[in-house]
C-alpha cells in the first residue's frame, strides 16, 4: 500500500508561510546560514504513523501533535521547533553524527519530561507519568515514538548545502489494560461504608527514556471503576506504560486499605504482560474454589470483555 508523509499542518496549528521559513533558517547551526552552506546537509523530514501490523494509520487522526528533539555524541542539544508547513527542516554541519527523537501526543496534562537538559544522554533523559495526590499515577497518553540517527555523511555530491530525506515512522509506545472481577462480594463480601473495593496495577517503569525503554520507579496505577448491583469490579481499558520481556503486571485488590487478593500470573503461570500497542484484559472470578485468571491480548481499542455489569 502506498503511504504518503503526514501534513504537518493537519495535526498541528496553521501558521503562514513566512514565519515556516524563519523557524527553517533558525533551526540551521551558526555555519549553516545565509550563503554560507558550504558543509552543511538538510533534512526533510515526513512523519508517517503505524500499528503494530506497520499498517498506515497516518490520516486517523490518532496523532494530534508531534514534538522533535535532537541530541548529539554529547546529549540533548535542542528541541525543534513545530513546523508550521508540509514537512519539518533540520539543518546541521557535514559529518556531524545527531539523532531525532520524536514524541506523538506527548501532552503534559498526565506526563511530564523529566531530566532533560543540555547534555543529558537518550537514556537519562525521561517522559514520566505524573503522580496523584495518593502517590499513584495518572494513566499515559496514547503515546508514540520514533527515533532516527543520522551519521552526518548523506550524499555530498553538490557543493553547498546538500539535502538527505528522511522518514519518522511513529509508533505505538502505550498499552492498554482492563479489568473485571466475577464473585468478588461472594468471596469478600459487601463492602461496607468507608471500605470501597479498589483495584491497583504495578508493574513496568514509570518512565520511559529516550530509547524508547522503560525506566524508573514501578508504576502505580488506580484507575477509575465501575460497580455492578452484585458488588463485582469493572475497569474500563486504560493507558500503561508497556511491560519488558523480563516484568510483569501485577494486580492487587484492595477492601478499604486491606489488601485482599494480588496476581501478577494467569492460569497457566504466565505473567501478565503489557505489550506497547497492545489491549490486555484480565478477568478475575472468585466463583470458583480457586481463583481463576483469564487473559485475552488483542490489537488497540478492540472490545475484547463483555462490559455488561
Amino acid at each position: 500500500m502506498k503511504t504518503k508523509p503526514i501534513h504537518i499542518n493537519s495535526i498541528l496549528p496553521e501558521g503562514i508561510v513566512l514565519l515556516a521559513c524563519l523557524i527553517c533558517i533558525a533551526l540551521l547551526p551558526s555555519g549553516c546560514v545565509r550563503e554560507d552552506v558550504n558543509g552543511c546537509v538538510q533534512y526533510s523530514l515526513s512523519v508517517k504513523v503505524v500499528d503494530t501490523e506497520g499498517n498506515d494509520i497516518t490520516t486517523s487522526g490518532t496523532v494530534t501533535s508531534v514534538k522533535l528533539y535532537l541530541f548529539d555524541q554529547k546529549g540533548f542539544v535542542r528541541i525543534i521547533p513545530e513546523g508550521t508547513s508540509t514537512d519539518f527542516l533540520l539543518g546541521e554541519e557535514y559529518g556531524k553524527s545527531v539523532t531525532l527523537v520524536a514524541w506523538g501526543n506527548l501532552k503534559m496534562d498526565s506526563l511530564q519530561l523529566s531530566g532533560l537538559t543540555v547534555g543529558t544522554s537518550l537514556k537519562d533523559a525521561r517522559v514520566q507519568l505524573l503522580q496523584r495526590v495518593n502517590g499513584n499515577n495518572l494513566p499515559s497518553t496514547d503515546l508514540f515514538y520514533s527515533r532516527v540517527e543520522f551519521s552526518g555523511n548523506e550524499d555530498a555530491t553538490t557543493r553547498g548545502m546538500n539535502e538527505s530525506t528522511a522518514t519518522l515512522v511513529l509508533e505505538r509506545m502505550s498499552a492498554a489494560v482492563s479489568i473485571k472481577t466475577y464473585s468478588l462480594s461472594d468471596y469478600f463480601g459487601q463492602a461496607q461504608q468507608g471500605e470501597a473495593y479498589r483495584i491497583v496495577v504495578r508493574g513496568a517503569g514509570n518512565a520511559l527514556n529516550f530509547l524508547g525503554n522503560p525506566t524508573g520507579g514501578d508504576a502505580g496505577y488506580e484507575p477509575d471503576i465501575q460497580t455492578s448491583s452484585l458488588g463485582d469490579l469493572y475497569a474500563p481499558a486504560f493507558r500503561v506504560f508497556p511491560t519488558e520481556s523480563n516484568a510483569a503486571l501485577s494486580i492487587d485488590l484492595y477492601k478499604g486499605e486491606e489488601k485482599i487478593f494480588t496476581t501478577s500470573t494467569d492460569d497457566q503461570g504466565d505473567p501478565l504482560q503489557a505489550p506497547a500497542g497492545k489491549q490486555i484484559d484480565v478477568n478475575i472470578d472468585f466463583s470458583h474454589a480457586r481463583v481463576k485468571v483469564s487473559v485475552k491480548i488483542s490489537d488497540w481499542d478492540q472490545v475484547g470483555q463483555d462490559t455488561q455489569m
